[in-house]
């Protein structure tokens, strides 16, 4: 059961944007127009430049293979990791459940606490679960 929930919380970590609307991130808008490649390198600059949240985007990009963006699990982990040290909390909550399905439930509630700290509330509510 816990794992289920976590599937539900992880699912919707990124399906609405946090602080970003609809309008006015630019990689977020290429993907409502389902220009997939032009999003996600708008993300990755974005990254490079130290945007965490980026980072969070391209990893889910890859995470999830929108469009004609191969699916790539290593890469999305390593994008998850830039973003979770750059401060993003939904990278970090990712993170935490990737270390969950792996079995490492010490590098999970790791995670998913400093997800909670950054303000992602899945990651504060799956803690009370814990």
């Amino acid at each position: 059961m816990k794992k289920l929930i976590l599937i539900a919380i992880v699912s919707l970590a990124f399906a609405l944007p946090k602080n970003h609307g609809f309008t006015n991130d630019p990689g977020l808008k290429l993907a409502f127009e389902k220009k997939y490649k032009a999003a996600l390198a708008n993300f990755i600059e974005r990254c490079a430049n130290g945007d965490g949240y980026a980072c969070g985007m391209a990893g889910y990009f890859y995470d999830k293979g929108f469009g004609d963006i191969p699916k790539n699990h290593q890469l999305a982990i390593k994008f998850y990791k830039k973003g979770c040290a750059l401060g993003d909390g939904d990278s970090c909550t990712l993170l935490g459940y990737i270390a969950y399905k792996k079995g490492d439930l010490k590098k999970a509630k790791e995670l998913l606490k400093k997800g909670c700290k950054l303000g992602n509330k899945d990651a504060c509510n799956y803690l009370n679960r814990f």
